[in-house]
């Protein structure tokens, strides 16, 4: 049997300590950066927990050595989101307390006390403006189909003024184009945020009404949780803001209101369906419980006027730093039966450096009872609060579609970053 020659040679011992070589530079290199990712940019912290010589969780069972340096301006590109005092400074960190690793900015800030929720309210909000949901056509007169508004208007687009007036409400947008007797208009428009003008030209419908032929919305309604409560007489909730459900547009408010609601359903979450609680939003003044004033990316914010009847014993918390975090047991507090109760949860994950702000925190449900009347996270319990260590460290924002039983969850540090004031 004829073998096959090659001309490889035998590693010899200076091949193989050059493979040994690269292999561990190799692995140096890749701690090296496993580890910069893994530590966070900037944290918060009081200056009495500094000077207690706190340990920080980043670093726990790490490789790291820290080193603290007062009064340094922020470095890296880290940015102060928090008001913080003067003395802010620099945590340098080692690896094996040798090498430059990375630079964390300190900001000092008073920690919060707050009284985390839990409890299911309804949410009205008002448009700063009138949405544009779709754009649609017509018959005229002639028996043509026609869409007047099409490739000038858009999906999503803000319709805030016609001509020079301001228009709020879609019954108003109504009335300047039935009046318009089929003349050129301009409507001013928020396009992304960006205002532009655009030239439109009403027709006449079969009925005899000038239309432009666009579906608008000038409000919403829906239910969430709220998160926490300032002493301030101040609320978070639902940890993400609300978009439209038709165009996924971050919705521009005037003003808002929240109310109480009575839940009326759970429809359990399963693979690929995430589930969802139903209520009644109940809009009567005697429900009414205060006005939303904000609706960002991390939430939607506002004062309280009337405390929820199920929140007038609840003792108020810290709010824990996002270095404070661990992965282990946790609890979320929600109200999907009607009572306020806290479930066990795992966190399995804190991500420091998510690209999406409200994913910062991973966990897995493991609270059987829970799990039973829910299987796991449903919509309408976004902006539960999520407590570690007897403090509010965040608050339930998504679920996982393929796994109702694992969700995200947003840093209570992020959602405060919108209230700089209560710091």
């Amino acid at each position: 049997m004829r073998q096959r020659m090659t001309n490889k040679k035998p590693a010899n011992g200076r091949t193989r300590r050059r493979y040994v070589l690269y292999g561990v530079l190799g692995w140096l290199v890749f701690s090296y950066v496993l580890l910069f990712v893994y530590l966070p940019d900037e944290i918060y912290l009081t200056k009495a927990e500094q000077q207690e010589g706190q340990p920080l969780a980043f670093a726990d069972g790490l490789p790291i050595g820290i080193d603290y340096e007062e009064d340094v301006q922020p470095v890296f590109g880290a940015q102060r989101t928090l008001a913080a005092s003067e003395n802010d400074g620099v945590l340098t960190c080692r690896l094996f307390d040798l090498i430059p690793l990375k630079q964390v900015v300190v900001h000092y800030t008073d920690r919060a006390n707050v009284v985390a929720a839990g409890t299911n309210i309804g949410i009205y909000l008002k448009n700063s403006g009138v949405l544009v949901v779709e754009c649609a056509s017509f018959t005229d007169q002639n028996g043509a189909l026609i869409a007047p508004a099409a490739y000038r208007i858009r999906s999503g687009d803000v319709i805030v003024k016609v001509d020079d007036t301001a228009v709020h409400t879609k019954e108003e947008l109504m009335d300047f184009v039935a009046a318009s007797g089929g003349r050129r208009m301009v409507l001013h428009v928020l396009r992304a945020g960006k205002p532009i003008d655009v030239v439109v030209m009403p027709e006449v419908a079969a009925d005899g009404t000038s239309k432009l032929g666009i579906w608008v919305r000038d409000d919403i309604a829906g239910i969430g949780t709220m998160t926490y409560v300032t002493e301030d007489g101040e609320y978070g909730a639902l940890g993400h803001g609300v978009s439209d459900i038709d165009t996924g547009e971050l919705i521009r408010i005037d003003d808002g209101s929240v109310y109480e609601t009575t839940i009326t359903g759970i429809s359990k979450g399963r693979r690929g369906n995430p589930g969802e609680v139903t209520g009644l939003i109940r809009f009567q003044p005697s429900c009414y419980l205060g006005s939303v004033g904000e609706n960002t990316e991390n939430g939607i914010y506002g004062t309280i006027e009337q405390l929820p009847q199920a929140l007038a014993d609840v003792e108020q918390l810290p709010v824990a730093y996002k270095q404070e975090i661990t992965e282990g047991a946790a609890q979320i507090i929600c109200s999907v039966t009607g009572e306020r109760l806290a479930y066990d949860i795992e966190i399995e994950r804190i991500d420091y450096h998510t690209s999406e702000e409200n994913k910062g925190i991973r966990y897995r449900v493991t609270d059987e009872r829970l799990l039973a009347r829910t299987g796991g996270i449903v919509q309408g319990m976004s902006g539960s609060p999520i407590i570690q260590n007897g403090r509010l460290i965040g608050a339930v924002t998504h679920v996982f579609v393929d796994d109702p039983t694992r969700g995200y969850g947003i840093f209570a540090e992020s959602m405060f970053e919108e209230h700089t004031t209560i710091y």
